[in-house]
């Protein structure tokens, strides 16, 4: 290809790339929610906030989605597990999330896949034609995730599959504050006392 054909096709790229457009939370939400709602339909999720649903079988285990906002101006998908015998520090205080609307990422899966990104910087219509091939795969990998968790001794090796996984670049299992004081209380629920104490104290520190 000669120098002058290959600047023409990059000039062509250039006018099909999509326009910068910033879209605003709220409006993500309203875009995104529906399409979340009927991929989870019939599966006990409810939708506590905006972009955040949780399901809860009657077992101190809730399951999370969700879909936060990142920096670049994209969105992605979140999943994970909320512990009702597990406290967080808000402040000073010591507290408890044991309701669905006030349950909380103890366990934290973000996908770190750039397919499943939502762009919030070119328009509605770009977020329209993209959500629901990603909310599908989302969902999909999701639900893998939280069938491998149906007591508290799954969440051990949940906890150990997490910190593989987070191991492979950008934030690592101690850059998520929580994890070190769900996984302290959830092996103190099985019996192991010096793991417990060693994730607190990693905590306390």
């Amino acid at each position: 290809m000669s120098i002058s054909k290959w600047v023409e096709r990059i000039h062509k790229n250039r006018h099909k790339a999509a326009p910068f457009e910033m879209v605003t939370l709220e409006t993500a939400h309203r875009l995104i929610s529906p399409i979340v709602n009927a991929a989870v339909d019939g599966k006990g999720f409810e939708e506590v906030a905006p972009l955040r649903w949780v399901r809860f079988d009657g077992t101190p285990i809730r399951q999370m989605f969700a879909f936060p906002a990142w920096k670049g101006g994209v969105m992605a998908p979140r999943w994970g597990l909320s512990f009702d015998f597990v406290p967080h520090v808000s402040g000073n205080p010591v507290r408890w999330h044991r309701t669905n609307k006030s349950a909380m990422f103890d366990l934290t899966v973000d996908a770190r896949d750039s397919a499943m990104e939502i762009s919030l910087i070119h328009g509605e219509q770009a977020i329209v034609q993209s959500s629901a091939a990603v909310v599908e795969k989302a969902v999909a990998c999701a639900d893998e995730f939280w069938q491998r968790v149906n007591s508290i001794e799954d969440v051990v090796a949940a906890f150990e599959w997490l910190r593989r996984y987070l191991s492979k670049g950008g934030l690592g299992f101690y850059n998520y504050t929580q994890h070190s004081v769900a996984l302290a209380f959830v092996l103190a629920k099985i019996g192991d006392e010096d793991g417990s104490r060693r994730e607190l104290s990693r905590f306390l520190a």
